[in-house]
């Protein structure tokens, strides 16, 4: 509860900031993009245009599955077309969603330890409260990703296959984190029974279930929406539109820097990084933070971000391999690894390996924050791995302090007085 009051009031204290300054028909279609006085944050230049219009009875963005857009324009029907209608579901949703993380952290481990320091690491991630406080798909689909997650650790299969449904119909990568879940299932099943065969025959009703309930959920929620809004004339059409639509989301490289980035050389000749999935996590060569909404404020030869969403890394990120290594060989020395081990390795090698697939085989358009699902793997996960020896738990308290001060230099919106002190502290503002 105190993680869900703590995140939940930092993002009220913000979510005025921006606010727009011009009539929102202004702000519906793209004419070369929006002007900056329609307060969007990042891809909330995607969303609300859609959501406006799915209020006037439009559908638009069939690419993205509904829910998201349908909770987001129910608040803004009760509290209005502004910030707070806007951003207060997503804020709401994304906070429970961190709140979650320590639950599950206290049934995968049953030590306290970790259920605080995971709830410390997952709240002070600047790029998970970024995208959690904004209008788009990300906030909602983390909760429902992991409410789920919670139930099915705690082998209750049936609500958790609905409450994932929901996930896929807020954002269709949470399929990427199902398998993961059932990956895990998997490896728990052998560690209980053996064999593989065994294994197999204990987890097909449990594989069976879940995507049957998840499956139905979302083409059902599909269906209700093409029926409500006439957008397509059966659930199937759409899905086989989304898939389409996604598919040919290609880029084409000219310039390399692999295996971190390449380059896409547009029509004017601009240069458009294409931030691979192993410049995520690689404190060497780590992506360049993105400007999701960045204001400049200057007096004299003092500049300083009174507003900046950053898409960031944070320090958590640099130990992805050192976490995914230390649950695999866990996994591999006891036929199945325990359930953190097993649920750990199975999440980031899935969640976050499956982007690999996607950016280096198929060249499909990723980015950064598609790493936001991973972080709750690495906030529990971290803590045990570094909790043995007095040496690795004061590196692990030295991360977390770095993580927490992290978050205090890329908090989106700053006072004079946190300007103040991160000119004091000689940090970036």
């Amino acid at each position: 509860m105190a993680t869900f009051l703590t995140l939940l009031a930092l993002r009220l204290m913000i979510i005025n900031t921006p606010s727009p300054s011009i009539d929102p028909r202004f702000c519906l279609e793209p004419r070369d993009g929006f002007p900056s006085e329609c307060a969007f944050i990042f891809d909330e230049a995607h969303y609300i245009p859609a959501v406006r219009k799915m209020l006037m009875g439009v559908s638009s963005n069939h690419e993205h599955p509904p829910l998201s857009k349908l909770l987001i324009a129910g608040s803004m029907l009760l509290l209005g077309d502004n910030p707070l209608g806007w951003r207060i579901i997503p804020s709401i949703l994304s906070s429970a969603a961190a709140a979650i993380v320590p639950l599950l952290a206290w049934k995968l481990t049953g030590r306290k330890d970790v259920v605080l320091l995971s709830a410390m690491l997952v709240s002070s991630d600047v790029m998970f409260f970024n995208i959690g406080s904004i209008a788009i798909l990300d906030g909602p689909a983390l909760f429902f990703l992991l409410l789920g997650t919670y139930l099915f650790i705690l082998e209750r299969y049936v609500p958790a296959a609905a409450v994932l449904g929901l996930g896929l119909l807020s954002k269709t990568a949470t399929l990427f984190n199902i398998a993961a879940l059932l990956l895990y299932a998997l490896m728990q099943s052998y560690r209980r029974s053996g064999g593989l065969l065994k294994a197999l025959h204990e987890w097909r009703p449990v594989f069976e279930k879940v995507v049957a309930i998840a499956g139905v959920v979302f083409i059902t929620g599909v269906a209700a929406y093409d029926y409500g809004i006439g957008a397509f004339n059966n659930p199937l059409d759409h899905i086989d539109y989304m898939l389409n639509y996604h598919s040919n989301l290609k880029y084409d490289c000219r310039i390399y820097e692999m295996p971190f980035r390449c380059y896409v050389i547009e029509p004017d000749g601009r240069r458009t990084a294409v931030d691979l999935p192993l410049s995520w996590v690689m404190p060497f060569a780590p992506f360049e933070p993105a400007g999701y909404l960045v204001v400049v404020a200057s007096s004299g030869d003092r500049s300083w971000h009174p507003i900046a969403y950053w898409g960031v890394y944070s320090p958590m990120w640099w130990t992805t391999f050192v976490v995914l290594a230390f649950a695999a060989y866990q996994v591999l020395t006891t036929r199945g690894g325990d359930r953190l081990s097993a649920f750990t390795a199975s999440w980031i090698l899935v969640g976050y390996g499956v982007y690999f697939i996607i950016a280096y085989v198929l060249s499909r358009w990723v980015y950064t924050f598609y790493f936001v699902p991973t972080i709750p793997a690495l906030a529990i996960g971290l803590p045990v791995i570094l909790s043995g020896s007095r040496a690795n738990k004061l590196v692990l308290y030295a991360l977390t302090a770095l993580q927490i001060g992290w978050f205090f230099t890329y908090f989106p919106v700053k006072s004079d007085v946190h300007i103040q002190i991160l000119e004091l502290l000689n940090l970036p503002r």
